[in-house]
């Protein structure tokens, strides 16, 4: 156990983004746990935007693993810059071997994670991977990390991710320069890095945006990383209004915050979904091959779409049988899911007043 005198707690973040926005609550937890510590997050840089502003933390060290901290010399390396900073605890949110190494050779007393990739010895406090850990959503398999330590586990866990005031004003100055002051954004993200079973088609989203728009000042955003940019450009050849491919030209942090502003959002099961999940924006989602009871969006205003099927959820990347039928979500299904958590967020907000 860590114990009520940890004083300075190193948390190695999951990798991927929709990961580390689902430790989130994890984070919290243990800062609630551990009022008085400071905690520092090292995470690679793809994920250091998601920890950026987070009140709960008090440092990021970004893991260079391309580059200064590649191969053996630069871990060690790595290593010796976390020892100097002197710290009693680490609380692996990642499972590779890789992160339990790390904290051993940094010389960190107390160390905590789950009892994976061989990596036991290397940990004072081993976690066992039961079955039953295995069938809980992502958000509270990290939670019970933290749980074993005493903390709490809130009965619905809400991942938070924090804009800055200067990051609002940047975009409403991008609002304000493309003229959208008074229009209704849906923002798309079409792209998944995991694999074509979890990308709902080009021609169905840009259907989806169509009838979405309709009626309204509806103006689409399209978002992507450079790896989505093909599934983006297929997206925006099909919209006949004015709209804006962004994919490749904004930040992760200009995204998110962009992504707060959206008056609706409309992903495939993937990072982008997490963080507009995250940021409380009314976030429609698509899933393929994957299983929403284990790594679905958890925020309030989300809400899933999923082609129930004998062979999903299969969690490949790419269909064995070559059919997608997990795919076949039609563009009205999701804009009728996307009307009602509308209604249902225009409710919540009359509720509050």
């Amino acid at each position: 156990m860590a114990g009520k005198d940890a004083k300075k707690i190193l948390v190695r973040a999951p990798n991927w983004i929709g990961d580390a926005v689902m430790a989130l609550p994890a984070l919290e937890a243990l800062k609630a746990l551990y009022r008085k510590a400071d905690i520092t997050v090292l995470a690679k840089g793809r994920t250091v935007p998601v920890f950026q502003n987070n009140p709960h933390i008090s440092e990021i060290i970004e893991y260079d693993d391309k580059r200064r901290h590649s191969g053996i010399s630069g871990r060690l390396k790595l290593g010796g810059e976390i020892k100097r900073r002197g710290f009693d605890t680490a609380v692996l949110f990642q499972n590779a071997f890789d992160a339990a190494f790390l904290s051993f050779i940094s010389g960190i007393p107390k160390r905590i994670g789950y009892a994976r990739d061989f990596r036991s010895r290397l940990l004072t406090n081993a976690i066992p991977v039961t079955d039953e850990i295995k069938k809980v959503h992502q958000a509270f398999y990290y939670l019970n990390i933290v749980k074993t330590l005493g903390g709490e586990v809130p009965p619905r866990p809400l991942p938070r991710i924090y804009i800055s005031p200067a990051e609002r004003s940047w975009v409403e100055e991008f609002v304000s320069d493309n003229g959208l002051k008074r229009a209704f954004l849906i923002g798309a993200a079409p792209g998944a890095s995991y694999g074509p079973a979890k990308r709902w088609p080009p021609e169905k989203f840009a259907e989806a945006l169509t009838i979405l728009c309709e009626g309204r000042n509806g103006f689409p955003l399209i978002f992507g990383g450079p790896e989505d940019k093909e599934a983006c450009r297929e997206v925006s050849k099909m919209l006949k209004m004015r709209h804006l491919d962004l994919s490749g030209k904004v930040y992760l942090r200009q995204f998110m915050a962009l992504v707060a502003r959206l008056n609706l959002f409309i992903t495939n099961d993937s990072g982008p979904m997490h963080v507009g999940s995250a940021l409380s924006t009314s976030t429609v989602a698509i899933f393929g091959s994957t299983d929403a009871t284990l790594t679905g969006p958890l925020g309030p205003f989300a809400k899933v779409i999923k082609r129930e099927i004998d062979c999903s959820p299969c969690f490949e990347r790419t269909c064995k049988f070559k059919h997608y039928r997990c795919l076949e979500v039609e563009p009205k299904e999701v804009a009728r899911a996307a009307e009602a958590l509308l209604k249902e967020k225009e409710g919540a907000g009359k509720g509050r007043k």
